[in-house]
């Protein structure tokens, strides 16, 4: 199975190659239309509609500010959203309706990796790409060549990161490892991600392939971390959310434990540390972008965002934003990079062809220069940049390196 999907997978980047070899390079050209349409696919709706109504308001401050600077060539962008319900087939009837019914060049979206399950094979049928903002599942992407295309990185690669930093600053040699096993990514982090994470730095898992355990929103963790204590070890690693993350080390501390924690990009979402502490001082985390970095790029960000979350599903869940609207924003900007690059015409007759050459753009983009997006790799996998971050002074600090 791996070598026939390695074969797949080559043979795509051959074809690649040569269809990009045999085209001259794209000339900036006139548009057609009087508006330019991209889609979006994400989670208004359902459990996850908080984080959905972000990424929306990211890709709609993406398009507030290329159409502050005249649009793509004069054209207008214009954004058609719709919900997928964070559900599996209400997520299959939104690209349906973007692909058919709007008829848009490409889609941001969707969020979940179970929902990329399902939309990323409909998207290679009806031959639009789909840029997913947070699904994280390692290799989805890849089984699902070539219009699958994923602005995020999985768990693995920011739990390395962070491995690394908190053996460099802690001098850990033995862990245990604490997961929930209800949350999807919380159990694969606690899972999948962190022993092979924590092996791979000569770290010695005391907890094996039977880490400590609890369900999302659990409100006591009293046995939990009575065990967690009697194993005594140097560090602990998370498979959590913020607000069990919180929850855990808070009753460490009050069982006496001085340990550090860790974990990944997940508990940085929410208050972990406004709320926690003392106690929450020095755990380690890791994420592609946070609020404290102060790029020219991060700032216009956060500008265009907060702007446009003035008016656009206004609540107290949407006022500020985590780096899944970074990656939609991104998206957007890709997607218009690749419209100027690849001499899309945005007629009605082309446009089949026009997403063709969105797809065969993004499957070649190695050098994007976004708030905290770099292009894709060669199975469609977001190239980024990891920052490790600790609690410190009550805040997210990055880690100078």
């Amino acid at each position: 199975m791996r070598r026939r999907k390695s074969i797949t997978i080559t043979l795509f980047v051959f074809v690649l190659a040569y269809v990009l070899a045999i085209h001259p390079v794209p000339v900036a050209q006139a548009l057609e239309g009087p508006e330019i349409k991209i889609g979006v696919a994400v989670c208004i709706t359902g459990h996850g509609a908080n984080v959905g109504k972000r990424e929306a308001i990211g890709a709609q401050a993406a398009v507030d500010v290329i159409n502050a600077q005249g649009g793509v060539n004069g054209v207008p962008l214009k954004l058609y959203i719709e919900d997928t319900a964070s559900n599996p087939q209400e997520a299959v009837n939104a690209v349906r309706k973007l692909a058919g019914d709007h008829k848009v060049l490409g889609i941001v979206g969707p969020h979940y990796s179970s929902v990329g399950e399902t939309t990323f094979p409909l998207g290679n049928q009806l031959r639009i790409i789909q840029i997913a903002v947070a699904s994280s599942k390692p290799g989805l992407a890849a089984a699902n060549r070539p219009y699958a295309f994923r602005n995020t990185l999985t768990e693995d690669k920011i739990a390395g990161a962070v491995v690394r930093e908190f053996k460099k600053r802690y001098g850990i040699q033995k862990v245990a490892i604490i997961t929930d096993i209800k949350d999807a990514v919380s159990r694969s982090v606690g899972t999948k991600v962190l022993p092979p994470a924590f092996k791979g730095q000569g770290i010695e898992v005391m907890t094996g392939d039977k880490p400590v355990t609890y369900q999302t929103n659990d409100t006591q963790f009293r046995a939990q971390i009575t065990k967690l204590k009697a194993m005594n070890p140097d560090g602990v690693g998370m498979g959590a959310l913020g607000p069990d993350a919180l929850n855990i080390i808070t009753e460490a501390r009050r069982q006496g434990m001085k340990q550090p924690f860790m974990s990944t990009a997940p508990i940085m979402e929410g208050e972990v540390p406004e709320l926690g502490g003392k106690a929450v001082l020095g755990t380690f985390s890791g994420t592609i972008w946070h609020l404290s970095m102060v790029t020219p790029a991060s700032k216009k960000f956060v500008e265009a965002y907060k702007n446009r979350a003035k008016t656009m599903y206004t609540s107290k869940y949407t006022e500020t934003p985590d780096y899944y609207p970074v990656n939609a924003y991104d998206a957007v900007f890709m997607i218009v990079e690749g419209i100027k690059a690849m001499c899309v015409s945005n007629s009605a007759g082309d446009l089949q062809m026009d997403r063709d050459k969105l797809m065969y753009y993004m499957a070649a983009l190695r050098d994007f220069n976004g708030v905290a997006s770099r292009g894709f790799n060669c199975v469609g996998d977001g190239v980024k940049d990891v920052h490790v971050f600790e609690i410190k002074g009550g805040h997210w600090v990055p880690i100078k390196k």
